[in-house]
């Protein structure tokens, strides 16, 4: 089962407050883990704040219930369950976005968010509604722009990728391998060494300041259609025997034969990694290569501490 949506933490939560005690967040979340059904990996699921997904939600979930006037909020991070809670609970019915827009106070908070016209009144258009309904939360919602965001782009370098020629794409397998974190310094003559006049060979990293682990490279700037076959990636092993090297990466801009995406498997001595075109443009979007940053969205939340001491 995929993890559950912020509106189906609300009837583990009223279950947890069920018995009209005030609870705190720790209380609520220890409770609706032993309610809520998850994965290993659902549990460990990040947002890029670092924060739980599910807990995540499992907020979203106290704060819209709060602003339904269902759950109670007697202080800092502590929530109580009225009546109406109790009776959402009784009914063993699941609660969702609806369920919360027949209260009056989820109306009203709704309409806070939403645009207001002299004409009318206080309304509640039908586009915040919604965004404020929605089964996903609003970082979800932040994250699925973000990952469409960045598809389009990788797409978008892919194409540009697919152009250069191939000394240039040499150079630019340079700049990528050293941004991931390979050699010793940016700056250094030594970090990325291309063009080796050894065949099967385009580049050697170092990976440490005296050179002894080093990274070799093979950097093929292919047209889409013409696939690595397994012959090419068998010979940059071969390639590596002969420098007793450990480890490999045979970079393309197009992809791989199911024959060549076999050998590293096959071989026990050393790593070998192999990155078509996409999963290339794929990790210049991630380690900021050959992009740049068109705009930055800051996610604010409360300062308690501020309010507190202030």
């Amino acid at each position: 089962m995929p993890l559950p949506q912020w509106h189906e933490f609300i009837l583990p939560i009223l279950d947890v407050l069920q018995d009209g005690k005030v609870r705190t967040i720790k209380e609520i979340r220890d409770g609706v883990l032993n309610r809520v059904s998850m994965t290993d990996d659902e549990l460990a699921e990040l947002i890029p704040s670092g924060q739980e997904r599910w807990y995540n939600r499992m907020n979203w979930a106290l704060s819209h219930s709060f602003n339904a006037g269902i759950l109670l909020r007697p202080a800092r991070a502590t929530y109580q369950t009225t009546d109406e809670g109790k009776r959402l609970v009784e009914l063993a019915q699941p609660v969702t976005p609806k369920t919360l827009e027949r209260y009056p106070k989820y109306q009203q908070f709704l309409g806070r968010t939403s645009q207001k016209t002299e004409a009318s009144g206080p309304t509640i258009s039908t586009a915040a509604t919604e965004e404020a309904i929605s089964s996903e939360t609003p970082t979800d919602i932040l994250d699925r722009a973000s990952q469409q965001l960045n598809q389009s782009l990788a797409n978008d370098i892919y194409q540009q990728l697919l152009i250069l020629e191939p000394a240039t794409f040499e150079r630019l397998i340079r700049q990528f391998i050293v941004q991931l974190g390979y050699g010793v310094n940016k700056m250094d003559g030594l970090a990325a060494k291309l063009h080796s006049a050894d065949k099967g060979i385009d580049g050697i990293v170092w990976q440490d300041a005296l050179g002894l682990d080093r990274v070799y490279l093979q950097a093929k700037r292919y047209s889409e259609d013409n696939k690595v076959s397994g012959p090419e990636v068998r010979g940059f092993s071969g390639a590596l025997d002969q420098h007793r090297a450990t480890k490999g990466i045979f970079i393309t801009t197009s992809s791989f034969t199911p024959d060549a995406l076999q050998v590293p498997r096959e071989v026990v001595s050393k790593t070998l990694l192999l990155i078509d075109g996409l999963r290339l443009a794929e990790l210049m979007v991630q380690y900021g290569v050959g992009v740049q940053v068109e705009r930055n969205i800051a996610v604010k939340k409360v300062d308690q501490d501020f309010f507190e001491n202030i």
